[in-house]
């Protein structure tokens, strides 16, 4: 009975629908009454020249005016947004935040450009890598300072800040047959499982990125995460269904650093 219950574990895609159902009365974003660090606003950065959800703000000249290495989040002003196909145009698609608890979790994106009163923004669903457009005033900006880089080949992971490497650590990632999905995507979700010391760790972060391999388990959409491993002996091999595991140290740094929206860069080498 313990085997197989070990082998399924090993198989797991990280699933935050699934996660949250374990967790119960367990804090989300943040642990030990601490909050992870947010993401600077807008309007208080030089050269921005809009309030939260402005329209104002323009992605393009931020960019030129902020640290090197920052990314602008776009989060959904309410429960739904719409997302369109280009802007102002296309028959638009609805996006839900989920909810905990009753508790209304952030909506998240990291944005890409801008036009006129639009954003183009990552998305947090299938296909990976998709894109959509939102209306400026359907958001509140923000940025963040912080970029993750992972190496799939070096089993390495790199965190950036304004440019600068802050921290170096070694990876587990998917199998031959769950490989870890490549491409530019970005942290979604933090997650407290309710066993520090169980198979994802203290911390989970999810991310936009989904399995090429798994569409579905336990009732999610096969949803990719970055979390930590009560096996540390695993990092630096290809063990996981396509989740990044690191050290339960590390993923508790992430964890109370990374704000929402944090690119997340995945690479093969």
């Amino acid at each position: 009975m313990r085997r197989s219950r070990a082998v399924a574990a090993a198989a797991l895609v990280l699933l935050v629908s699934a996660l949250a159902g374990l967790v119960g009365s367990a804090a989300l974003f943040g642990g030990d009454g601490r909050e992870p660090d947010q993401p600077g606003r807008l309007s208080e950065l030089p050269g921005a020249t809009g309030g939260k959800g402005s329209t104002d703000f323009s992605p393009e000249a931020a960019r030129a005016r902020l640290p090197k290495g920052a990314s602008v989040v776009a989060t959904a002003r309410e429960r739904t947004i719409r997302v369109h196909q280009r802007p102002g145009g296309g028959d638009p698609r609805m996006l839900k935040a989920r909810t905990f608890e009753g508790r209304r979790l952030p909506l998240a994106f990291l944005v890409k450009e801008r036009r006129d009163d639009w954003v183009k923004a990552y998305l947090p669903t299938r296909p990976n890598l998709s894109t959509g457009w939102l209306r400026a005033s359907d958001v509140e900006f923000a940025v963040t300072k912080y970029r993750i880089q992972v190496e799939l080949d070096r089993h390495r992971l790199t965190l950036w800040r304004s440019g600068r490497r802050v921290m170096r650590t070694k990876i587990a990632k998917g199998k031959a047959i769950s490989p870890t999905p490549t491409g530019r995507y970005y942290v979604t979700d933090l997650i407290r499982p309710p066993n520090p010391r169980g198979f994802y760790g203290p911390y989970a972060l999810g991310l936009s990125a989904h399995s090429p391999v798994y569409t579905s388990f336990a009732g999610g959409n096969g949803q990719v995460g970055l979390h930590g491993t009560n096996q540390p002996s695993v990092l630096g091999t290809d063990v996981s269904a396509g989740c990044i595991r690191v050290s339960n140290r590390v993923i508790t740094r992430l964890a109370k650093q990374l704000p929402l929206g944090t690119p997340v860069d995945i690479t093969r080498a």
